[in-house]
C-alpha cells in the first residue's frame, strides 16, 4: 500500500495498431506527455510508470484533489504542456529537468502543464478496474470537476479512421482506440487499448555517441534496443534536438563514458564512438526498420526519464559481429 489506503499501482499499457473502425470501441487522442497515475484523498500525489513522485516538479497540480469527489481515488492519465496550442513533449521535458525548487516554481506559472485524465482505478477507496471501460468513463465524468489543472480526455465512438486522419492534420502525436467492455489490467500491455502514430516511435538506450565535424558539438547519439537480454544496435540519431538541448546532452554523456564497448557496430562506426554507461533512455521517431538492422530517418524527440533501459526491446534485429 502506499500514498494513503492506496495501492501503488503501474498503468495499463496499450499495443500498437493500424486505425480501424469499429463500434466496439472508443476513441480519443494519444497525448504526448508523462503518464501518471494520481492518487487523491487529503491531497494529490502522481507517480509515474515507473513509480517515481513527480508530485514536486509539477505544484501546479497539488490541488487536484480539490476538484475530485469520492474519495481516495485513483485516476489516470497524461501531464501535457500545451506550446501554441498544441501538447509540447521537449517543453515538457524541460520541465521535467528542473530540480531547483525557486526555478520549479517559476516555470509552473510561467509554462503550466495540465492534467488530462482519461480512466479511473479506485473510487471511494475500492477498486473499479473490473468495471468496463464505458462504465469507468461514466464514473469518471461523475467524480472530476474539472478546473484549469485538471481536464477529461474527450472521446468519440466508432470511426476510428477519421478521428485518426483528424488528430493528423492538428499534429497530434496520434489516436488511441480502447474496446468498450474492457476491464483494466494495471501493468500490462494489453490489446484492449491499441495506439494509432502517423510516425513510428521507439524508446531506445543511448550506448555512445560521435562528434559531428570539428569535433567538439554533439553529432549524433548510437543507440541500442535489448533482444534476449543483451543489447543490439538500432543505428544512430543525429537530428531533433535544438543546439541547447545537444550541449546538455553532450556534457551528461561525457560524465557517462566508459572505455570498453557497450554493444557490437559495424566495424566503421566503432573508431569514431565513444561509449557511455547505458543509463539514459530517449524516445525516438522514425519511418521503418531497415532489413540491415537500424532505423531509417530516425528523430529524436527527447530523453525519457520515466522508463528504464531494461524496458527498451529491439525494434530491428540484426547482431552486429566483428567485420561487418
Amino acid at each position: 500500500m502506499s500514498d494513503g489506503s492506496l495501492p501503488l499501482l503501474r498503468p495499463m499499457l496499450a499495443v500498437s495498431s493500424r486505425p480501424f473502425d469499429s463500434a466496439e470501441y472508443i476513441y480519443e487522442v494519444k497525448w504526448d506527455g508523462y503518464r501518471g497515475l494520481c492518487y487523491l484523498d487529503g491531497n494529490t500525489v502522481i507517480r509515474s510508470r515507473n513509480l517515481a513522485d513527480l508530485t514536486g516538479k509539477f505544484p501546479e497540480l497539488a490541488g487536484m484533489h480539490r476538484k475530485v469527489s469520492r474519495k481516495p481515488a485513483i485516476l489516470d492519465g497524461e501531464i501535457v504542456l500545451f506550446e501554441k496550442g498544441k501538447p509540447s513533449f521537449a517543453g515538457l521535458q524541460s520541465r521535467g529537468k528542473i530540480s531547483e525548487l525557486k526555478s520549479i516554481s517559476r516555470a509552473s506559472a510561467e509554462r503550466p502543464v495540465i492534467f488530462i485524465a482519461f480512466d479511473v482505478l479506485y473510487c471511494g477507496g475500492k477498486s473499479v478496474m473490473g468495471l468496463s471501460l464505458i462504465e469507468r468513463k461514466r464514473l469518471l465524468e461523475e467524480m472530476v470537476g474539472t478546473g484549469e489543472e485538471l481536464v477529461l480526455s474527450r472521446y468519440i465512438c466508432g470511426e476510428g479512421r477519421k478521428f485518426f486522419e483528424a488528430c493528423v492534420k492538428e499534429g497530434l502525436e496520434g489516436a488511441v482506440a480502447k474496446k468498450l467492455n474492457s476491464v483494466y489490467l494495471p501493468g500490462r500491455r494489453s490489446a484492449y487499448w491499441l495506439k494509432f502514430r502517423h510516425t513510428k516511435e521507439a524508446d531506445l538506450v543511448i550506448c555512445g555517441y560521435q562528434y559531428g565535424p570539428g569535433g567538439k558539438n554533439l553529432g549524433c547519439l548510437v543507440l541500442g534496443g535489448y533482444h534476449n537480454g543483451r543489447l543490439v544496435y538500432q543505428g544512430k540519431v543525429g537530428t531533433g534536438f535544438s543546439s541547447e538541448e545537444a550541449n546538455a546532452l553532450l556534457e551528461g554523456l561525457r560524465r557517462l563514458e566508459v572505455a570498453g564497448e557497450t554493444l557490437q557496430v559495424p566495424r566503421a562506426e566503432k573508431s569514431r564512438t565513444r561509449w557511455v554507461r547505458p543509463l539514459l533512455v530517449c524516445a525516438v521517431e522514425y519511418l521503418e526498420a531497415t532489413a540491415g538492422g537500424c532505423l531509417r530517418h530516425p528523430v529524436y524527440r527527447g530523453l525519457r526519464r520515466d522508463k528504464t533501459p531494461a524496458e527498451c526491446p529491439a525494434v530491428a534485429i540484426k547482431v552486429w559481429l566483428d567485420g561487418t
